[in-house]
């Protein structure tokens, strides 16, 4: 059986996706803070709104154009519905009945789903050290959310965690599926078209909850982490992801994924009270070594010429 061949390593797209597992760890208490004025899914269509215009945005100012064969184009859209609207619209009311650090640390499953899909569908390869540390990472967010002191695992967060469980899959398929989609378009074409379908759901789904918003009662704070969410975290953190995973695939791309429950936790510790413990801090430890063992072991085939095998 011939091996997917290991893509290139890239150390401009590790720095890129190290800094936005700081985006995406901040958001969740971003998005905490925010929910307090806007409904879920007022706030979800909103931030959809700002990071389809922050893509255009970008085309317009590097003169980019939408250029896509047609089948691309309906893989895109399908996957801008999965992505944008299916996974974004079970996220946002997960995360709205569980705690920040809670739902970050369930989304962390999303890589060894990434890792699973990617190599049952014969899409990536990744040789058994990597595997060892994809491992270990999980192992570190299982401690990390046994270890929870904060009780979210009551009754009334049951439903969110579950939801957001279902979110991680979500995602995990959409990485996987992206990853040949993005590889054959530009990035910034793929991510807006990607946008552009699913956006319109988005706002659809919201409108009953848009008509009912109090936007008198929306504070800075509120209109501040919607800003943050949907520029930055979603409108250039997409823009990010898609462009890594076609250029190191789904498995390599999602591993980075482990450390964001780490700084959600942290975040989430200093500004919302959700506190650590010592066993957290252990788990957080194994997922910073997961994440190292995964990269360097990869790193480490590549270098020594593995690639396709018979």
């Amino acid at each position: 059986m011939v091996k997917p061949a290991l893509r290139p390593w890239r150390p401009r797209v590790d720095a890129s996706l190290l800094a936005l597992t700081f985006v995406w760890g901040i958001n969740y208490a971003v998005i905490k803070v925010a929910l307090r004025s806007f409904s879920p899914l007022a706030f979800n269509a909103i931030r959809f709104a700002l990071a389809t215009i922050t893509i255009w945005a970008i085309i317009r100012v590097r003169g980019g154009a939408l250029r896509l064969p047609r089948t691309g184009l309906v893989r895109l859209v399908l996957l801008g519905m999965l992505g944008n609207a299916g996974y974004q619209l079970i996220f946002i009311e997960g995360i709205a009945r569980t705690s920040a650090g809670n739902a970050a640390l369930i989304m962390a499953c999303s890589p060894l789903l990434v890792a699973v899909l990617g190599v049952a569908l014969g899409r990536d390869h990744l040789p058994p050290p990597a595997w060892a540390g994809v491992a270990v990472a999980v192992a570190g967010v299982t401690l990390l959310l046994l270890a929870n002191p904060s009780g979210t695992h009551a009754a009334g967060h049951l439903t969110g965690d579950a939801l957001i469980l279902v979110a991680a899959a979500a995602w995990a398929l959409y990485s996987v599926l992206a990853s040949e989609a993005m590889a054959s378009a530009s990035s910034l074409a793929g991510t807006l078209v990607t946008f552009l379908a699913g956006t319109p759901i988005l706002l659809l789904v919201a409108l009953p909850s848009l008509l009912r918003q109090d936007w008198k009662t929306i504070d800075m704070g509120g209109w501040l982490g919607v800003a943050f969410s949907g520029v930055l975290a979603i409108g250039i953190g997409y823009l990010i992801w898609n462009s890594s995973l076609a250029a190191v695939g789904g498995a390599r791309t999602a591993v980075f994924s482990n450390l964001t429950p780490v700084v959600a936790a942290a975040f989430a510790w200093m500004t919302l009270g959700e506190r650590w413990t010592g066993w957290q801090m252990a788990g957080a430890a194994l997922v910073l070594a997961g994440i190292a063992t995964t990269r360097l072991s990869s790193a480490q085939e590549r270098s020594g010429g593995a690639g396709q095998a018979a």
